[in-house]
């Protein structure tokens, strides 16, 4: 999910129907309690019901502690030894991903010295980042290895000091019409991918609702539809479509982030990583970022991509 308040706010509006042995565990004593609660009116992107089931989890749950991980999980909800199985995968998982990407770099918000913070609640909800170095994730997804953490992850480590197109000194209007969503979720998908391959770590798509990895196959079936064309014109260009913070979402989701993964795939496996990464760390310059890089236009590089895939837009 998106990590900028602007996409924040829509959650909050829209009302979506889709919505559908441990080193270190222990209860959090009741001294501690006020400690360990975020201080909501600092996090960037808080959707609804983060801060109540948040607060319940903490004064709840189980806190688990190891290298680059706290996590809080529903008390009683797994044995010790599951727990520390998950704690090992996303340790795994996070230390792979910084590797694959080169941190650290002098522009990142969160400090890689620092853990990530994980919340595994019991309430309905979408995965999602906070921009404050944690993530919120349905405990079912996590206990059936079908979350996307390492994707929100991936947000919460490619947040940048320069700027957010969720900044309040930035308008809606303005982050409507310039933000490249598509560089913010296919990027973290890419490597999220990517790094779960590489370490044989489980990856679900959650749009296809399947353990599927070929993310162009998936796009060049779902781009045939009548909505197609209008999709793909927010593949690779400026601005947010607004259908994914409606009710029809699931209409548009899977093509564009299949989309946005694919693309992401085609610069980096001609240009390299590092052109993406030095781009999303670029506000308001991410796309003249790439073309500076890459000594092409966007238009370009678009139609290279599309005519190996075999599609014409």
């Amino acid at each position: 999910m998106p990590l900028t308040a602007i996409l924040k706010n829509r959650m909050l509006t829209l009302n979506l129907k889709y919505l559908s042995l441990a080193l270190v565990t222990f209860f959090v004593p009741t001294t501690d309690l006020f400690a360990q609660i975020p201080d909501f009116s600092k996090v960037p992107t808080l959707h609804t019901g983060d801060s109540t089931n948040i607060t319940y989890l903490i004064n709840n749950g189980v806190k688990m502690t190891k290298g680059k991980v706290i996590a809080w999980f529903p008390k009683d909800s797994l044995s010790p030894k599951q727990m520390n199985e998950i704690i090992r995968m996303l340790n795994k998982g996070i230390s792979k991903a910084e590797k694959f990407i080169g941190v650290p770099f002098s522009w990142q918000i969160h400090d890689t010295n620092q853990p990530y913070i994980f919340y595994f609640r019991h309430d309905r909800f979408v995965s999602h980042a906070s921009g404050a170095g944690f993530v919120s994730i349905p405990f079912w997804r996590i206990k059936n290895g079908k979350a996307p953490w390492l994707h929100e992850v991936m947000h919460e480590m490619l947040d940048t000091k320069t700027g957010s197109w969720g900044s309040p000194a930035v308008t809606e209007k303005e982050s409507d019409e310039n933000m490249p969503l598509w560089l913010f979720e296919g990027l973290p998908d890419y490597v999220s991918l990517n790094v779960s391959l590489l370490e044989k770590l489980p990856f679900f798509d959650v749009f296809s609702n399947d353990f599927k990895t070929d993310m162009d196959s998936s796009f060049t079936k779902e781009i045939k539809s009548k909505n197609g064309p209008y999709i793909l014109s927010f593949i690779g260009s400026k601005g947010i479509m607004p259908e994914l913070f409606s009710e029809e979402r699931n209409l548009y989701a899977p093509a564009f982030y299949h989309g946005s993964c694919s693309f992401v795939k085609f610069l980096v496996s001609n240009y390299e990583i590092k052109v993406l990464i030095t781009a999303i760390s670029m506000f308001k310059e991410e796309l003249y970022t790439i073309e500076k890089l890459t000594g092409k236009p966007l238009k370009a590089l678009k139609k290279e991509w599309l005519d190996q895939l075999g599609i014409t837009e």
